[in-house]
């Protein structure tokens, strides 16, 4: 899978990181948990004759670095790739000026020329704090009561999900998290979860022949698997888990 450390430094260098050359262009824009969908298309690409050009931009990256985004908003090199996706995926950002996706931002992406006729927004698994080691890995004391809070977390993902282009998560998450990791941490998914979004993406967006060689070859692919957050017997208990 492509790496974190692969993506920052490409786009930091050309203000995105590319793959492929086809004429079709894709746009993945979002946190690290938009890496496992840039590696199953750049997979399905290399294998599949170059169909796409394939660019995804992170702003935390940028932020990271200190980085004035309002500096880049007339950088032609973004502002090229921005105007000619064809498709765009995303998560739902607010914070990061010319590249927000919220269209009430006081500034936004569609503003700066997207116009993709292809827009599917990914919901965003961001601060989900729910086991004991979520809190004590970040220094932060246990809160009283983390389990109920924990379960209004799991609702209010459900809610982001909801936003989406995929609402069907809210109900599959709500009824399947205690059977199935979906996360490895508060802000990482794990492959089931990518897995799941990518294949109704294609189904409903992409349309992409996805053979079974290749579909059991990327769920084996689970970039945020290391570290992960171990679970207590309080957790497993209190959530009534049935993953370990």
């Amino acid at each position: 899978m492509i790496s974190t450390i692969e993506s920052k430094q490409q786009q930091l260098i050309n203000g995105f990181y590319q793959t492929g050359t086809g004429k079709e262009q894709i746009l993945l824009l979002g946190s690290c948990r938009t890496l496992p969908y840039l590696s199953y298309l750049k997979r399905w690409n290399d294998t599949n004759g170059d169909r796409f050009t394939i660019r995804r931009i992170d702003a935390c990256d940028w932020t990271v670095e200190n980085v004035n985004i309002d500096s880049l908003e007339t950088d032609e090199r973004i502002l090229k790739v921005i105007r000619e996706a064809d498709i765009f995926i995303h998560e739902h950002l607010e914070s990061y000026g010319f590249v927000n996706t919220a269209k009430d931002a006081p500034k936004n992406i569609y503003q700066f020329g997207m116009k993709a006729a292809t827009d599917v927004s990914i919901p965003n698994f961001h601060d989900v704090f729910l086991f004991e080691g979520d809190y004590t890995s970040c220094g932060i004391p246990v809160p009283d009561g983390y389990i109920p809070r924990g379960e209004l977390e799991v609702e209010r993902f459900c809610s982001v999900c909801e936003m989406s282009s995929f609402p069907e998560m809210a109900s599959y998450f709500r009824d399947n998290w205690r059977k199935i990791r979906f996360f490895w941490r508060p802000n990482h998914i794990s492959a089931a979860f990518s897995m799941y979004i990518f294949r109704r993406m294609n189904s409903r967006f992409l349309n992409l022949k996805l053979t079974d060689e290749f579909l059991e070859t990327i769920k084996t692919e689970d970039l945020f698997k290391t570290p992960c957050t171990e679970v207590t017997q309080r957790d497993i208990d209190g959530y009534r888990l049935e993953w370990r």
